[in-house]
């Protein structure tokens, strides 16, 4: 029996995944489903760069392996809500796009409606302007040669879940939907009768989920100190310029036209522009609500999560990975900064001259005062203060207000617990060193309650501790008490398989920038 308590949690994945076929054949009819994060996409952006692979292609390596995957290209920065009922619906309505087998290219086709139930009802003023909303992605379909063309989820049908970032959020909202139904928020899709569906479900695998919340948004909020009007004005300029063109012509869909957020008949770019930046247009109605998926990631937003859905079904099987791309922040000076120092570009004798040159001292003094100082050269700065102590010092009195002085409204963050690996990808490398000295807020730490343990370590997007799973519905994969998963009392909890300590939150899912990251392989059979 292979152990399951190594430090990394990668290999404890490489060494179930061993046992497990050791037990028993993969049963490769049921599909995988790729359940993209908070920003994901579904057909490979730019027409190159796959959402779980990066430049590899995930879903086609597990083709070629027998598999039958699904990608679902569901809204990017959506609620959970909106997210879950565009999964259920692309999965349900039995039409995928297809990939060419001659060019492996996407065939895409945009015909599915997604009706969004009466979930906003109760706030009109934050409300989509369109509900069914029309015209969106179908789900893509990568088939091993047994699928059949007309398959549609149900209880024949069941598929596995392996989800990203937000998308394990999204998942467990659709599971609780699909256990308990919701008549008063959407007849249709999970209405009377439309219950005790969640054994449709075989498992769910999670890669640095949220469960928790993230404390990226607050860290954002920090660094870029705009007020509300500014936000939202440069807001709707990013997003008049991704969604003037129809769906099928955007290189990246938001997928947020029943806002309103798209071009309409006969509207310029100008038009639209003005339209997106108004007071109570629909970019202000969309980001100063709570509908959206930036507040939907936050720790408060899941905590809302957990008022509507159950954390765990006890009919399907349950998996997380965690990771995080942070080294503590070195107490002492590291070499190179004993090197800035000595390369301060004043001399440290006439800083000493200069200081001295209006107080009426015997020049004998002031001379064996520079020679007592200067021996040691600037570097005498590193007894008397701390390098955290130096660091916040330039951050606060020199980079942020020269960064004011000339006109920015950034606050840089403060030196915290944890700094990037080096290897962390260079987009990830300012939220990595945000979060790891973000502090939580007092409503967030009621939240969390008395077991905070440590909410700085991340991976550039969400925060390590979060990602074992639902509080209260996780334990070590260690505890796994044999590997027959047909014995009961497997089911209805997350077996977190533990931490990965050199990925960040692009690498998880293939997207790597130093290729000396994946030195473990994990066999697909």
């Amino acid at each position: 029996m292979a152990p399951l308590n190594n430090v990394d949690g990668l290999v404890n994945l490489r060494n179930l995944v061993q046992e497990v076929n050791g037990t028993s054949p993969a049963d490769k009819s049921v599909p995988i489903v790729f359940v993209p994060g908070f920003s994901g996409w579904g057909a490979p952006l730019f027409g190159a760069i796959n959402y779980f692979g990066g430049v590899i292609n995930i879903p086609k390596l597990l083709v070629d392996e027998g598999y039958t995957v699904i990608v679902a290209p569901v809204a990017p920065i959506s609620t959970n809500w909106e997210r879950a009922c565009e999964l259920y619906r692309q999965l349900t309505v039995g039409r995928f796009s297809t990939v060419d087998p001659t060019t492996s290219l996407i065939k895409e086709v945009y015909d599915i409606d997604v009706n969004y139930g009466s979930y906003f009802a109760a706030d009109p003023a934050h409300a989509p302007e369109d509900n069914p909303s029309t015209g969106r992605r179908r789900a893509i379909l990568f088939p091993n040669s047994q699928f059949p063309n007309d398959w549609k989820w149900d209880r024949s049908n069941k598929v596995h879940f392996i989800c990203h970032s937000q998308g394990g959020n999204t998942v467990r909202y659709l599971i609780s939907l699909m256990a308990n139904g919701s008549a008063t928020w959407h007849p249709e899709y999970f209405g009377d009768g439309e219950d005790e569906r969640d054994d449709w479900i075989v498992s769910v695998t999670t890669l640095g989920t949220p469960h928790r919340g993230t404390t990226i948004i607050n860290a954002l909020d920090r660094f870029i100190s705009r007020s509300r009007q500014q936000a939202v004005s440069l807001v709707a300029r990013l997003f008049a310029a991704a969604s003037f063109y129809p769906a099928e012509k955007r290189a990246y869909d938001l997928q947020l036209d029943h806002w309103g957020i798209r071009r309409k008949a006969g509207e310029t770019f100008q038009d639209m522009l003005l339209r997106l930046e108004s007071v109570d247009g629909p970019v202000w109605k969309w980001l100063t609500s709570n509908h959206n998926g930036f507040y939907d990631n936050s720790i408060e937003g899941v905590h809302d999560l957990s008022q509507k859905a159950i954390n765990t079904s006890g009919k399907v099987y349950y998996f997380s990975l965690s990771f995080h791309a942070t080294v503590p922040f070195p107490e002492d000076w590291p070499t190179w900064g004993l090197d800035a120092i000595d390369s301060f570009p004043t001399r440290l004798e006439d800083f000493v001259r200069g200081a001295t040159r209006n107080i009426p001292i015997v020049p004998w003094v002031v001379d064996g005062l520079i020679g007592i100082i200067t021996g040691a050269g600037w570097s005498f700065l590193t007894t008397v203060t701390s390098f955290r102590s130096f660091v916040e010092w330039v951050t606060d009195a020199v980079i942020t207000r020269i960064s004011r002085e000339l006109g920015y409204d950034l606050v840089f963050p403060k030196p915290g617990r944890y700094i990037p690996r080096k290897d962390v990808i260079p987009i990830m490398l300012l939220s990595v060193y945000a979060m790891g000295g973000q502090d939580l807020t007092q409503v967030q730490k009621n939240i969390l309650g008395v077991n905070q343990e440590d909410w700085y370590q991340n991976d550039g997007v969400v925060n390590t501790e979060s990602m074992r799973g639902p509080l209260n519905s996780a334990r070590g994969i260690s505890s796994l008490p044999d590997f027959d998963f047909s014995i009961p009392g497997k089911k209805g909890i997350y077996w977190h398989l533990g931490d990965n300590d050199q990925m960040d939150h692009a690498d998880e899912i293939g997207v790597f920038i130093e290729q000396n990251t994946v030195r473990l392989r994990i066999p697909c059979r």
